[in-house]
């Protein structure tokens, strides 16, 4: 697998023949327009897209006679005085529909009394669903057994209960601006609507609401209540990785992100909480529509922060003063010290320690293992919680610590890691997608973290398939369930390689893009330049595929198999 990565390094030249190479003269004619300032339209190559992955009309044709046409009935739910596009309805290929209106002050209790549905679609203002739409929600859910088999995505025997699927925007008869979403991800919905205004929910879900008493309110948010309340029960969530609804706008707002905001989104967000008995603020980010909640810990676990190091004193001295601003005091911090060779190094140690008596020194005296030297570090710690940290990195933020502690003690969480930047403040880490590259690489990588174009990926709390261990922070128990770090991957991709076990075990991994670090990386090791140097990377890069090969193939479940593997930009390929 090729990737934008490989270019890293090479010259102008390198990169055209690179290219030209590997993607063909098209792929290249456009990056090189791009790069010199000519616009390519990015509306006419989605338009391309969509005419590729839309039913034809002899497909939808097939699908009438299908069995499975009339299998499911569905109940259209739309609020009181919001009109819904009733000709995208009657299209559909599936025909057992019917529509009801909610008005305010209505319950879900309401909803099912008056109405006989197996699967209630909640549709919002201004959504065009396409004619497959109905037959897609059927495949899947009939069909729900087939799903692939992998460590990291558990199969699933229940009956799905809650189904949503991609979008894009519609303006004067074309298509714009698509978002393709992740699999089911509970923190990035906390962070907005990401299933947008129309998704479908199984009747023997709603009615687990109702016994529950989530006292949802159908009305005024753009179901968003309801789908928060949704996910905290639904057993099955399946999502189908399809544009197969787009939201009417005018065309001022065609290219504009397409999640739906309004003055009762923080509300609904703040109800979860209250429902899950967790204590935090929910705060609007510095991009309007976009939360970010700020949770309360009961009590403040020790924190074990764990830093390689071989000579390099003076960055290591930029990580440590920088960890002093921490508003997060609880914490040790060890220094792995692994053949170091020039005497300011030790007279450095010595400093540190007089200076904060939170810090020592272990000495590792074997030769240049990452993972080795971790785990030899992490059995000498006390904390609650281990902070894998290397030593080219400077905390940005005083609430960084804190943030990297909440993200790893949520339900469900095991892990967290940070938003990592280059010096000069574009992203060198945004979380770690599996087979990006090939194998594993950073999302977000060499861009900036306010680009509309990747949002909401670079501004919310979302689960990931790894983080880097430049900064990633595990609980104690389940690094010791997982068996820390594999020693066979000596240098490279021991952290996603101990990720994909915490995944494995069940546990979540949130990539917290509010805890904010430089990373100046591989300043202590260097690059892959030596003929020694990339024969070693490239075993471990065939030791992790071989070992996480289905997870490679069957894909990352945060990462939607429309977009590219060749770049970390959240891009799809054309």
């Amino acid at each position: 697998m090729l990737s934008d990565f490989d270019t890293e390094g090479k010259n102008k030249l390198q990169k055209a023949v690179y290219y030209l190479k590997n993607y063909g003269m098209s792929y290249t004619a456009k990056k090189a327009l791009r790069k010199i300032g000519i616009p390519i339209s990015e509306e006419s190559e989605y338009m391309t897209w969509c005419r590729r992955n839309t039913a034809s009309k002899e497909e939808l044709e097939k699908q009438c006679g299908t069995v499975l046409s009339d299998r499911l009935s569905f109940v259209v739910v739309s609020e009181e005085g919001v009109d819904i596009d009733q000709s995208c309805w009657k299209k559909q290929t599936c025909k057992q529909v019917s529509f009801v209106k909610v008005s305010e002050g209505m319950s879900i209790f309401d909803l099912l009394k008056g109405h006989t549905g197996e699967y209630f679609v909640f549709c919002g203002k201004d959504v065009r669903v396409l004619p497959e739409f109905l037959y897609e929600i059927s495949e899947r859910i009939c069909h729900q057994g087939n799903e692939p088999v992998s460590r990291i995505r558990p199969k699933n025997v229940k009956s799905v209960d809650l189904v949503y699927t991609d979008e894009d925007n519609y303006a004067a008869g074309k298509r714009y601006r698509p978002f393709f979403k992740p699999d089911a991800s509970m923190h990035l919905l906390l962070g907005f609507p990401y299933l947008g205004r129309c998704f479908v929910v199984k009747r023997s879900l709603l009615r687990t609401l109702v016994q529950k008493e989530t006292d949802v309110k159908l009305t005024g948010n753009g179901w968003y209540d309801l789908s928060l309340q949704a996910f905290r029960y639904a057993e099955h969530i399946a999502h189908i990785p399809k544009v197969l609804f787009s939201n009417v706008v005018t065309k001022e707002e065609k290219n504009q992100f397409t999640h739906s905001i309004t003055p009762e989104n923080a509300a609904c967000v703040e109800h979860y909480l209250k429902t899950e008995n967790i204590s935090g603020k929910v705060k609007e980010s510095d991009v309007p529509g976009f939360y970010h909640v700020e949770y309360e810990l009961a009590e403040e676990p020790l924190v074990s922060i764990i830093i390689p190091n071989k000579d390099h004193i003076e960055d290591l001295k930029i990580c440590l003063d920088s960890l002093k601003k921490s508003d997060y005091k609880n914490y040790e911090v060890i220094i792995a010290e692994n053949n170091s060779e020039k005497p300011e190094t030790f007279a450095g140690y010595n400093k540190f320690i007089e200076e904060d008596y939170r810090i020592r020194v272990v000495v590792w005296e074997d030769g240049f293992n990452y993972s080795a030297i971790n785990n030899f570090a992490a059995k000498r710690a006390k904390g609650d919680l281990f902070l894998f940290l290397n030593n080219d990195t400077e905390f940005i933020d005083a609430g960084t610590l804190r943030e990297l502690v909440i993200s790893a003690l949520l339900p469900g969480s095991g892990a967290s890691g940070a938003m990592l930047y280059y010096d000069d403040d574009t992203i060198q880490h945004g979380g770690i997608t599996i087979g990006l590259g090939g194998f594993a690489a950073n999302a977000l990588w060499s861009l900036t973290d306010r680009d509309e174009k990747y949002f909401p990926f670079s501004i919310c709390e979302h689960e990931m398939s790894g983080v880097t261990a430049a900064c990633l922070m595990v609980q104690k128990e389940v690094y010791e369930q997982v068996g820390g770090f594999d020693e066979a991957f000596v240098v490279a991709l021991n952290d996603v390689d101990f990720c994909l076990k915490i995944r494995e075990a069940g546990y979540g991994i949130l990539f917290n893009p509010y805890a904010k670090l430089y990373h100046y990386e591989s300043k202590s090791r260097g690059t892959e330049d030596t003929k020694e140097k990339k024969e070693r990377f490239q075993s471990e890069i065939d030791r992790f595929q071989a070992k996480w090969e289905t997870e490679i193939l069957n894909g990352d479940p945060y990462y939607n198999p429309n977009l590219t593997l060749h770049r970390a930009d959240y891009t799809m390929d054309i």
